[in-house]
């Protein structure tokens, strides 16, 4: 099976952090966010590619089942080549919905970047803009995916002119939005140019999607969209510009790797002192240094019990380590590390710092917790 095959290679690839991705997906409820996450999953093997796009899959909790949204954050790790070269993208996808802020911050701690999915008929809305000033406080780099392009042409029968100026519209209020709530040292430097591959285009139902460097590159023009649906051959646009090709190339090509991340997003979120062999652990993402994981998310699985998933800022997981968890102040052991493919965990010798963890074994942790060696206690 393609997905064994893979998590061998995923394994391998996550212990050479430059090609280590961590990003998750944010939008306004009904955007398409978790459309776009199956489009991604398909590109992985996960999926067929008949269901993807119709079978939300990281939507296993049943509640969201019933609600057609996501409320639980769930993981999964990609297997992506990018100029001839392997990488692991390890997607977290988040609620976009307005009652779960609080989820959508303790998801965006383990992230570096994010897939804004913004509908190309509603625009920025208020949620939208929510969870962009949540991931730029977290220093979490936003990137800008325009969906549902389909319905600019097919219910407001715009041309391929009056399409180009939507998106014009789109990236300038997304843009604005960076304005305002980046921090001076991020504001001009994470402002999204097209021209640069920054921004997607496409229909995460319909399962094509291209940067513009990528429809130079093909000689895709606009007007072959609008045309594309004029003539029924929106297939034909879905197997020459897959969706998630452009999404996952413009993750690799402009989400930076966990080592460079942690730089500047470790001094945002932890406040001791950065010139301690802890603080250089994490500030390098240092698979040597002492083991020290971010919790964000803690679900009951019915067969395996609890599991804890977070992200590995220093150190390297590892079956058979005592921990300490330092909210609930208790010791804990862990039993089993893991990677997340879709709702399915995968079971893994060790998962390397800058990486996401499934974790069995440390059932007293909650989401926001923070699992450390026991070295670590008396710092």
């Amino acid at each position: 099976m393609v997905k064994f095959r893979q998590t061998e290679e995923i394994l391998k690839i996550m212990r050479n952090i430059e090609q280590v991705r961590n990003i998750g997906t944010l939008a306004h409820v009904d955007h398409g966010k978790t459309t776009t996450s199956d489009s991604l999953l398909m590109a992985a093997g996960l999926l067929s590619p008949k269901v993807a796009g119709r079978a939300l899959a990281l939507d296993y909790v049943e509640i969201e089942q019933l609600r057609q949204m996501t409320v639980k954050a769930a993981n999964v790790s990609l297997y992506h080549e990018w100029k001839g070269k392997p990488y692991v993208i390890n997607l977290v996808d988040t609620p976009g919905h307005v009652d779960f802020t609080g989820h959508v911050t303790r998801s965006l701690r383990v992230m570096d970047g994010a897939l804004v999915v913004v509908d190309a008929v509603e625009g920025i809305m208020t949620q939208t803009e929510t969870v962009v000033r949540q991931a730029l406080a977290e220093r979490v780099r936003p990137l800008l995916f325009i969906n549902k392009v389909d319905r600019l042409i097919k219910e407001l029968r715009l041309s391929a002119n009056e399409v180009q100026k939507r998106f014009i519209e789109i990236i300038r209020d997304f843009n604005g939005l960076i304005d305002l709530y980046a921090e001076p040292g991020f504001r001009d430097k994470w402002k999204v140019d097209p021209a640069k591959g920054q921004v997607a285009f496409g229909s995460a139902l319909h399962k094509w999607g291209f940067t513009i460097p990528i429809a130079a590159q093909k000689g895709i023009k606009f007007s072959d969209v609008v045309d594309a649906y004029q003539n029924n051959t929106v297939e034909e646009l879905a197997e020459t510009t897959p969706l998630y090709v452009a999404l996952l190339d413009m993750v690799v090509e402009h989400i930076p790797n966990p080592a460079e991340a942690q730089k500047y997003r470790i001094p945002k979120l932890w406040h001791g002192d950065l010139n301690s062999e802890i603080g250089k652990a994490m500030l390098n993402a240092d698979p040597d240094g002492p083991l020290v994981i971010g919790v964000s998310k803690v679900v009951v699985d019915p067969h395996a019990g609890i599991v804890v998933t977070g992200r590995v800022f220093s150190g390297t997981a590892r079956p058979g380590e005592e921990v300490y968890l330092v909210s609930a102040r208790d010791y804990g052991k862990i039993l089993q590390v893991g990677l997340y493919m879709g709702p399915y965990r995968e079971v893994a010798n060790e998962i390397t710092a800058g990486n996401i963890v499934a974790l069995l074994g440390v059932d007293k942790a909650r989401s926001g917790e923070t699992i450390i060696e026991l070295s670590l206690i008396h710092i």
